[in-house]
Parts: structure tokens; C-alpha cells; sequence
């Protein structure tokens, strides 16, 4: 197991390993189950996205893809560069899509 995530959060991870069924993740890599995780850049997502790490680190599981949408209403530089610095930092390949809003009459 990477030493990467913190006993606590290891911790919290097997809980909710628990509660959803600790055989599931094994007929996931048994099966070669692929998964596509809309990702938003938020806490919860991003702990979404350190769970799946754990996941795949643990049981071998397929790496999700991870999905990302801007939908292009306003500038959001900043806070794209911070998600796709924590994106690279989990090694989770990803899609970004930029969007142009449309209006329709």
C-alpha cells in the first residue's frame, strides 16, 4: 500500500470500503470494470478522487478516468491551473473540455 495517504485517512477509506461492500472493488479488477468520474475541482470530488486512488493502489483495480467540464461562462484560469495541479499530483488520467455556453431564441 502507498504510504502516501495518512493512517486517518486510510483509516476513513476502509470504513467506506466497508459500508459499500468490501467485495465489490475485488469483482471490479476481477471483471476489468472501467469507470469515468465527473470531477468539479471541490472537496468532494477531490476526496473522491484520493478514494479511487486508494482503490486502485489496494485492490488493482482499473484507473478511472477522470472527467473535467468548463463550461466557459466566465474566466476561471486560476482555479483551473490548482485543479490540474492536484489532478497531476494523483497521476489519474484525465480529460479537460472547455465549452462555449449557447443561447438559443
Amino acid at each position: 500500500m502507498n504510504s502516501e495517504f495518512p493512517a486517518p485517512i486510510t483509516k476513513l477509506f476502509d470504513l467506506a470500503l466497508a459500508r459499500m461492500g468490501n467485495k465489490l472493488p475485488e469483482l471490479w479488477a476481477e471483471n476489468k470494470t472501467q469507470f469515468l468520474i465527473s470531477y468539479s475541482g471541490g472537496k468532494d470530488s477531490s476526496i473522491l478522487v484520493l478514494f479511487w486512488k486508494y482503490l486502485v493502489e489496494k485492490f488493482r483495480i482499473q484507473t478511472p478516468t477522470l472527467f473535467y467540464l468548463s463550461h466557459g461562462i466566465r474566466s476561471i484560469e486560476t482555479e483551473e491551473k490548482e485543479l490540474f495541479q492536484f489532478l497531476e499530483s494523483t497521476n489519474f488520467p484525465f480529460r479537460f473540455v472547455k465549452k462555449k455556453s449557447q443561447i438559443f431564441l
